[in-house]
């Protein structure tokens, strides 16, 4: 089944080297069964070989001997080495929980996911929502930043009791993460995560010192920046090159005008519901966020015509309430709201409009923007955008080219007509 993906005989050869020689086929044979698509599976694939090869190195002849914890290895030596993560990641949880559902390796005792933490992050989840009161999208934050701390202290402590941590595995967990080529503000935001995560373990009182105050603060001037954005013109020009031919498209579109027009951010065009649009009224209402208000927004004809399109003649057969579904296997929702990015640097690239930044959240910037060089007050666009403050919408004055040429002062030239 291999020869199905890959037409080459020798990359087929060097696939079924190996202790996971004999069962690759048979993972391939689920992924065509299964609908997914050709780079798709071309990509589980291609992992599970580099996989493959990683254990026939180690020493390993027999499937049976590959284990969960021999997955983590791959993903941390090979996989980080040659700079793929995050869909690598995905591949190899593909390819073990093939050989866990076929008998093929044992699986794991469920008893041992205690130790995995989810019980405490469970319980950290329950505290930001009963005691620190934060939204659906700062509660992900901060417990994707609390198992990444339990993963790493796992792998680099382990042996260790969690009330057994100091202050310097905090400080060496911070420094991994921040060598990494981030921006200030994803530093920001993983540091802050990590503080909220320490406060929580001395106030379960599993830890008994303070070590929030070992994470640096850091630096980051409000209004120190200018919103990267979009002219309308390219704005507009990224929503028509969005062919409504297909299936995909009618989706990709209604995603960009609702982006575009309307302001939403990722995980409200992830949270979109069927029963969130009133026809009848023209509205969108969106539940309480980011900003813990709800939102009420116009249906404007050419989003209402792109979301009429899609649903009715380019949405997958499903009993989902969510209004957007992926298109490929595995059906469903999208997950991550960086999905919603992925499509918008997507249609940028297919474009081939030069961005300042390939995101979703840009062309909220852009539309506030756009609104506020028209003459639109902070106001009311803070109220488009779901700004709890009106400090968050302060920051695109700066880009009101019209009103700040108006007050420039004229350059002097001096007596003699210059300096």
């Amino acid at each position: 089944m291999l020869e199905y993906f890959f037409e080459q005989s020798s990359r087929v050869s060097q696939l079924r080297r190996g202790p996971l020689a004999a069962h690759l086929d048979g993972l391939a044979r689920e992924l065509h069964s299964k609908g997914y698509r050709l780079s798709s599976a071309k990509k589980i694939l291609s992992i599970a070989g580099q996989f493959n090869i990683f254990a026939r190195l180690k020493g390993i002849t027999n499937a049976a001997k590959v284990d969960d914890n021999f997955a983590q290895r791959f993903i941390k030596e090979a996989l980080a080495y040659m700079g793929k993560f995050e869909s690598a990641v995905c591949a190899v949880q593909h390819m073990m929980e093939y050989l866990h559902r076929n008998g093929i390796i044992p699986t794991p005792d469920k008893a041992i996911s205690q130790d995995s933490g989810e019980e405490l992050l469970n319980r950290y989840g329950e505290h930001l929502v009963q005691v620190r009161g934060f939204a659906k999208i700062t509660r992900y934050g901060c417990l994707c930043g609390a198992r990444k701390f339990l993963r790493w202290y796992r792998a680099r402590c382990s042996g260790r009791a969690l009330d057994d941590l100091r202050g310097s595995d905090v400080l060496n967990f911070i420094i991994e993460a921040l060598e990494q080529s981030r921006t200030i503000v994803w530093k920001k935001r993983f540091c802050s995560d990590t503080r909220s995560f320490l406060r929580y373990l001395r106030w379960e009182e599993i830890i008994s010192r303070n070590l929030d105050r070992v994470v640096p603060h850091m630096p980051n001037w409000r209004l120190a920046s200018i919103p990267r954005h979009l002219p309308w013109e390219k704005v507009r020009e990224l929503i028509d090159s969005v062919h409504s031919d297909t299936a995909e498209g009618k989706c990709d579109k209604a995603i960009l005008l609702l982006l575009a027009t309307l302001g939403l951010r990722s995980h409200e065009v992830n949270g979109l519901r069927l029963h969130h649009i009133a026809w009848k009224s023209s509205e969108i209402h969106l539940p309480s966020t980011k900003g813990l208000r709800e939102r009420v927004l116009p249906l404007t004809n050419e989003v209402g015509e792109a979301l009429k399109d899609y649903i009715m003649n380019g949405r997958p057969q499903s009993d989902r309430p969510e209004i957007f579904l992926k298109h490929f296997v595995p059906c469903g929702p999208y997950i991550k709201a960086g999905s919603i990015s992925q499509i918008v640097r997507r249609r940028l690239l297919q474009a081939r409009i030069d961005a300042p930044s390939a995101g979703a959240h840009m062309l909220r910037h852009s539309l506030a923007t756009r609104m506020i060089n028209a003459g639109v007050s902070v106001f009311s666009i803070a109220d488009l955008l779901g700004h709890a403050s009106i400090n968050t919408t302060a920051i695109y004055t700066k880009v009101d080219t019209s009103h700040l040429a108006s007050v420039a002062l004229p350059f002097w030239e001096g007596e003699g007509g210059g300096i």
